[in-house]
């Protein structure tokens, strides 16, 4: 399942060529739910969550451009194509970069990535009256399609909460376009409720 949330640029040049070992990612190896097969049924592969690296690009690009055809097709008022790749090797590497981002990937026992989260901390809010919160920010979520209802956004959210808490976040939120109900329906019953409504009107 693509997210929905709004696309934001990369920060930072920093390149990373293998993965960062997180403790808290460590173990988060869970089992995908069965898929039918005719009268019986098989199990499906494992699925790993670990931070990613550049070299996982190729893979992270088209996961990132099966999303951003996702939203081109829904609301091509807004999103439009564009030359190069669907995210650039530097704007990558400046969300693994961090320390305040970092990009999650969801991979079977083959290696093959198949899911993504990008998790990016919201920069505080200098009102004075506003209560101090640290929010992490689920800025993309990326299934591949062949592998979509089978629990690897679940994992993948499962893993982005223990990272944001490894952040000493207060708080998560993603933001879900109005076209994209099932995207709603499924971080609703993760556990996110609805906050804030942005209204829009042509000027």
């Amino acid at each position: 399942m693509g997210a929905s949330a709004p696309r934001c640029p990369g920060r930072g040049h920093g390149r990373r060529d293998q993965p960062r070992r997180a403790p808290f990612l460590r173990g988060l190896r869970l089992r995908r739910f069965g898929r039918s097969v005719g009268a019986g049924s098989v199990s499906a592969p494992s699925i790993r969550v670990r931070t990613a690296s550049l070299a996982d690009y190729d893979s992270l690009v088209a996961l990132f451009d099966e999303l951003d055809e996702f939203h081109r097709r829904a609301r091509p008022d807004v999103f439009r194509r564009f030359d190069g790749p669907a995210r650039s090797r530097d704007e990558i590497g400046g969300w693994l970069a961090g320390p305040g981002s970092t990009i999650l990937a969801a991979e079977e026992d083959d290696g093959l990535v198949v899911g993504l989260a990008l998790l990016l901390t919201r920069p505080p809010s200098p009102f004075a009256g506003r209560v101090p919160r640290k929010v992490i920010e689920l800025d993309n979520l990326a299934v591949r399609g062949d592998r979509r209802s089978q629990g690897i956004g679940e994992h993948l959210l499962r893993a982005m909460v223990a990272w944001s808490r490894a952040q000493g976040a207060s708080h998560i939120e993603v933001g879900v376009h109005a076209f994209n109900r099932d995207a709603r329906r499924f971080y609703e019953r993760f556990g996110f409720v609805s906050s804030i409504d942005r209204l829009v009107m042509a000027a």
